[in-house]
């Protein structure tokens, strides 16, 4: 039988002779072939994987963009507002600071009784800002209390006129509440053009009387009554006055003057100002006893004390008696009281309407501290001292 003949395609037993290094020669051509047939479909392939690996690789070490610094915004601060500084302007019978409205109040006049011990203690002295005291008739002293800025719920005993208070309240430009007065005063009312408020013709609401009193000696208003009657009778002017020179306080480190007392009349009628340094006042005293309003219960205080020297005549009045008349046109001897101290002087007063003017032994002004005065008018030849 013929030996069986094989192709060159047919697979040969290897040669188990044949090295490792031998049989890979021999395979070679094999791998290179499928390589020759495929590098077509593999190129691609490996491109792909070479730019995958390149870009994550690329990822990877990729520094992380650098961020844009973020500035802060800073909140703006809103500017405050300035409290506004309060206006202030002297009060033309003090010479304190006041509201410019409370300023330009018009100034209101009001006899004050002091009958003792009927009329006391008397309300609103304490808040008026100048008070002039002077003897009616009797050996009696009354009151002419002037009111501005100050504006007291209750204000009196409302008592009769005398003609040298209506000189007074006419420096001021003030109306002028009274119930009724002596012959000579009511008929000077009209003459002398005074912003009359009396208290027998216009009655009712403005004036009032209570039920603790005795009439005559229960007639009060107040300084809203005061403000309505003004009103309603066009007394609503500003006071236009020239005020009196002021200074600051200036109190004595040793007072000199620190009692001061006068003798009007009898020991009911007795005044007397007592100097309190640690206030720069003066504690008024009446009759022997701190002279206190009904209104605040507090015994009065007085910055300024003034003491014009007049000489006094009389006429004759109801029921026996004398009115008594006081040149307060002219001029005559003074004494300022102020700061634990005195000071002398002049007082002249050159009409009716004129401000009282208050001047040293060189003519020039004495200058008041800012606070209420109190005036006493004094009866030349009464005692005083200080």
């Amino acid at each position: 039988m013929d030996p069986i003949k094989t192709s060159t395609n047919e697979l040969t037993t290897p040669n188990k002779d044949l090295t490792v290094g031998e049989a890979i020669t021999q395979s070679e051509p094999g791998f290179k072939g499928w390589l020759k047939h495929s590098w077509k479909w593999l190129a691609p392939v490996i491109i792909v994987l070479l730019l995958a690996g390149g870009a994550a690789t690329y990822a990877v070490l990729k520094p992380a963009p650098k961020q844009a610094a973020v500035v802060p915004t800073k909140t703006p601060v809103p500017t405050p507002t300035p409290t506004p500084t309060p206006t202030t302007v002297p009060a033309p019978l003090t010479g304190l600071p006041v509201e410019p409205a409370l300023a330009a109040r018009p100034i209101s006049a009001v006899m004050i009784e002091n009958l003792y011990p009927d009329a006391r203690p008397q309300s609103g002295l304490s808040q008026a800002g100048v008070v002039y005291e002077a003897l009616a008739e009797g050996g009696i002293t009354r009151f002419l209390a002037l009111f501005g800025d100050q504006q007291p719920s209750s204000i009196g005993p409302v008592r009769s006129l005398r003609p040298y208070y209506i000189d007074w309240a006419l420096e001021f430009g003030a109306s002028l509440s009274h119930a009724g007065g002596s012959s000579d005063a009511l008929n000077l009312v009209g003459p002398l053009g005074v912003l009359d408020l009396n208290a027998l013709v216009i009655g009712a609401p403005t004036y009032y009387r209570t039920s603790d009193r005795y009439a005559p000696h229960n007639l009060y208003t107040s300084s809203a009554l005061l403000d309505a009657i003004n009103a309603r009778h066009g007394y609503t002017k500003a006071p236009s006055f020239t005020p009196s020179p002021r200074q600051p306080d200036a109190p004595m480190t040793t007072p000199t003057h620190t009692t001061i007392s006068i003798n009007f009349s009898s020991g009911a009628y007795a005044v007397q100002y007592r100097y309190a340094p640690t206030i720069n006042s003066y504690i008024r005293y009446l009759g022997g006893v701190p002279h206190v309003d009904r209104n605040t219960g507090q015994p009065i205080t007085v910055k300024n004390i003034v003491i014009e020297y007049m000489p006094i005549t009389y006429t004759p009045a109801p029921h026996d008696s004398q009115y008594i008349n006081m040149p307060t046109v002219g001029s005559g001897r003074a004494t300022v009281l102020r700061d634990g101290g005195a000071a002398e002087g002049t007082w002249s007063k050159a009409s009716h309407n004129a401000r009282t003017q208050l001047t040293d032994a060189s003519g020039t002004a004495i200058a008041l501290d800012a606070g209420n005065t109190w005036y006493e008018i004094v009866p030349i030849g009464n005692a005083v001292s200080y």
